[in-house]
């Protein structure tokens, strides 16, 4: 079987795309930040579909100095999973520290061209003396307890480094912040939860010196999707909902041709087609189909190149199919509607409520999160499509 662990770019498709010439669609949400950089949007999408590479495109083009858009945000992403917050007054220390250290890694930016210039910008390194020295000038007494990790900022304190860091910007030529909050779920689990939903809620709907220099998009999937619907989240009841599905067959071909340029190879129309229609313009089963027909030999079959990549993607798929029911991926409901919809492979919301016996409402949801996945494709919701035949005849297999 060919190495998928390799040393080429684009190998693995796991980590976050940071080069904006090997970024490829989401166009829609692209310009829809650029034009209203300071709403509060929840953008929701499955494991392995890009949510990361996306949060990242933002960044870029939010920071791009060419903006022909009047109100520019600076953009602070921040990966909760990694940052793991103890409580809504250290969320909001994180928040500042981010947003300080930001700043000081974009002012040692040179003006360049957008990819050198991001490129040189994640490079750069601050530390955290930077936010102790702003917070330091500004009267702010830190509220330490055991050890540097347990800095904490009260409302007060927040609000004063955020205006007056919202000052330092407009110098910049930035009219405000906008925060990219990724892996918004760890933020759901915690008890504190709806304490924090509330407070940036206030903050985006009467605070009147904050809120309209402030942004907020949070990326998530079933956990935040879920929550919402559970408890009513003051926050996510004012946001506006961005769904992550599939690239679109136009965006896949560049994204094909892009991968064929870089590396030298060339592929047959027969050979393109056939990794659009089996990986469904999933881009990460597009970048994994790629890999695979690049490194295969010739004289191997196209049945045997599926078999590898259904091997190849058993756990992803077991994950996304979820039969042992762990939270996060698909509910029984949601494998019923999948399986439904594989027997025609295009199908009415009330066709397929009429074949599982489930009512419209439900069924809707259900197409909603798989769509969600990108393993399938909603047409205007008036109908939906099969996208992936891979994720298809691996569940035909089960």
């Amino acid at each position: 079987m060919p190495d998928f662990g390799g040393e080429r770019p684009f190998d693995n498709y796991r980590v976050a795309i940071t080069d904006p010439s090997h970024f490829w669609g989401r166009s829609d949400l692209i310009n829809t930040m650029r034009k209203s950089p300071f709403q509060v949007r929840i953008l929701l999408g499955g494991r392995r579909l890009g949510k990361t590479s996306a949060l990242r495109a933002v960044e870029w083009n939010l920071l791009n100095p060419s903006s022909n858009y009047p109100r520019r945000a600076f953009p602070v992403l921040i990966n909760l999973q990694l940052e793991q917050p103890k409580d809504l007054d250290n969320l909001r220390y994180i928040l500042i520290a981010r947003l300080r250290e930001g700043i000081e890694r974009w002012r040692q930016v040179p003006l360049a061209e957008i990819r050198q210039m991001y490129r040189q910008f994640l490079g750069n390194i601050t530390g955290g003396e930077v936010t102790l020295k702003f917070l330091s000038q500004l009267d702010i007494k830190l509220n330490f307890t055991n050890t540097d990790t347990e800095k904490r900022l009260n409302n007060d304190s927040f609000r004063l480094a955020f205006l007056k860091t919202t000052e330092e910007l407009r110098k910049l030529n930035f009219q405000g912040v906008c925060f990219l909050i990724d892996g918004a779920e760890f933020i759901v689990k915690q008890d504190w939860a709806n304490d924090a939903w509330a407070y940036l809620r206030g903050l985006k709907d009467t605070d009147t010196a904050i809120k309209s220099c402030l942004g907020l998009l949070l990326s998530g999937y079933r956990d935040l999707k879920e929550y919402q619907q559970r408890v009513g989240s003051p926050l996510l009841n004012i946001a506006e909902i961005e769904w992550l599905g599939a690239l679109s067959e136009e965006d896949t071909r560049q994204l094909i041709s892009d991968r064929t340029e870089q590396e030298n190879i060339s592929l047959t129309e027969e050979t393109i087609t056939s990794i659009i229609q089996w990986s469904g313009c999933h881009p990460y089963l597009t970048q994994q189909s790629l890999n695979l027909v690049f490194d295969s030999n010739q004289e191997d079959s196209r049945d045997n190149l599926i078999d590898k990549l259904l091997q190849h993607h058993d756990k992803d798929f077991s994950a996304w199919w979820n039969a042992e029911k762990i939270s996060g991926c698909f509910s029984e409901d949601e494998r019923t509607v999948y399986f439904a919809l594989t027997q025609n492979r295009q199908a009415k919301p009330q066709d397929l409520a009429q074949s599982t016996g489930f009512t419209r409402v439900k069924v809707t949801e259900a197409l909603e999160v798989i769509a969600g996945t990108g393993v399938i494709r909603s047409h205007d919701d008036e109908f939906y499509t099969l996208g992936s035949r891979l994720f298809e005849e691996w569940v035909k297999q089960q």
